[in-house]
């Protein structure tokens, strides 16, 4: 077989890899560019906010990123935007609770505790959406995160049937993690095409009970 046989069908597949790296997250963003707000005042009513967790300090207090995002959520309750909130991110080890933290903060800031619900198998944003829907069984929600992680947020709860729009008042890190949200857009498109599995599910959970703040698995 000639050299450029050889090459052709490496070639053929580099630039289907290439193309997908390239399309891949323009479609994404393109696809839910109509469901982001970057002021509340336009935003449609939900039953929840799903906030996004992040970086928490060694003192317990949420990081700049997720006292951000809290922020946003007391905002939209405030006005009347969202009922519910439902808080999730990452309690893999016992040295390390973001939801505690959220959920003292929303707390203080004056959200009722049985408004929230916390979810603490949401290690990462697809395993969140796919918690949301179906243990505890959210339909219509305002995604709460930075700007640089809206699209793919919003797109990934979408996916798992959630009426979903986003909101972020803050364009913070927004070209600091460009490259890494990029690629991560991409691991998310196939994620849901090939239906992943969250590390947990678990029993669902009522949410017009009290706030549930154990690790459904």
């Amino acid at each position: 077989m000639p050299n450029s046989m050889k090459i052709f069908p490496l070639t053929v597949i580099t630039a289907i890899i290439a193309v997908l790296i390239l399309v891949l997250p323009i479609y994404v963003k393109y696809t839910v560019k109509d469901e982001i707000y970057n002021q509340s005042i336009n935003i449609p009513r939900k039953e929840f906010a799903i906030v996004l967790g992040a970086g928490v300090k060694k003192n317990g207090k949420p990081g700049s990123f997720l006292k951000q995002r809290l922020d946003d959520s007391v905002d939209l309750y405030n006005k009347g935007i969202i009922k519910k909130v439902l808080v999730s991110g990452d309690n893999g080890e016992k040295s390390y609770d973001e939801i505690s933290a959220m959920n003292e903060y929303l707390v203080n800031a004056g959200i009722p505790q049985n408004k929230i619900f916390g979810d603490y198998a949401g290690f990462d944003t697809y395993s969140t959406m796919s918690r949301a829907s179906k243990v505890f069984g959210i339909k219509d929600a305002v995604i709460v995160t930075q700007k640089f992680h809206l699209n793919r947020s919003v797109y990934l709860a979408q996916q798992k049937g959630i009426n979903a729009v986003g909101y972020s008042s803050s364009s913070k890190g927004q070209r600091k993690y460009f490259a890494r949200e990029w690629f991560a857009t991409i691991k998310s498109f196939f994620d849901c095409v090939i239906a992943r599995k969250p590390k947990f599910l678990g029993k669902k959970v009522n949410t017009s009970d009290l706030t549930n703040i154990k690790l459904n698995n």
